[in-house]
């Protein structure tokens, strides 16, 4: 039971100096005297209640995807480093990627059980800086695709050239 104690303790330190950030969060202790970590707890407990249910899944979801990344994304930009800049440009590739594949896919996705909870899964794990999932899939996935695609661009051109002076139907060169 002092284990379960010791991990309460140090979640509940983390959540309160982040939470210490949003003056909301501050108003709400104030006046309820409910303290704020328990506050944003029971909030992420009821939507997470809510997405489980389908109760408005897809709209909460997307709001997480969006909002909080866009929120971390403007403290990225307004932050001296750039380390956290590039972690936050990479995730809105693969956001956008993810999202444009929902769309041609929703209609499929939408009868899988738990769809949207495992969309907020993946969306977390994207957006999380200890997992920094959107650079980790941004690096194994997208980065090697891309540069496929650029060397199939760079080669098509000349290949086609080559191809027609071969035949004779190109462009001739004195």
């Amino acid at each position: 039971m002092e284990h379960a104690r010791q991990i309460h303790d140090r979640y509940y330190e983390v959540l309160d100096r982040t939470l210490l950030k949003i003056p909301a969060a501050q108003t709400f202790q104030e006046k309820t005297g409910v303290p704020k970590v328990y506050g944003a707890a029971g909030l992420a407990g009821i939507g997470l209640v809510l997405v489980f249910f389908n109760i408005g899944a897809a709209l909460l979801v997307n709001l997480t995807g969006f909002g909080y990344a866009a929120y971390a994304s403007i403290n990225a930009i307004e932050s001296p480093g750039k380390e956290d800049d590039a972690q936050w440009l990479t995730y809105w590739v693969v956001f956008g990627l993810f999202n444009v594949a929902e769309y041609f896919t929703g209609f499929l996705l939408y009868w899988f059980p738990f769809y949207y909870l495992l969309k907020l899964g993946f969306l977390v794990w994207l957006m999380a800086p200890a997992t920094r999932g959107a650079e980790r899939l941004y690096a194994t996935g997208i980065k090697p695709a891309m540069l496929q695609l650029k060397a199939a661009q760079r080669s098509t051109p000349a290949a086609a050239s080559a191809s027609a002076k071969a035949k004779g139907t190109g462009p001739k060169s004195d």
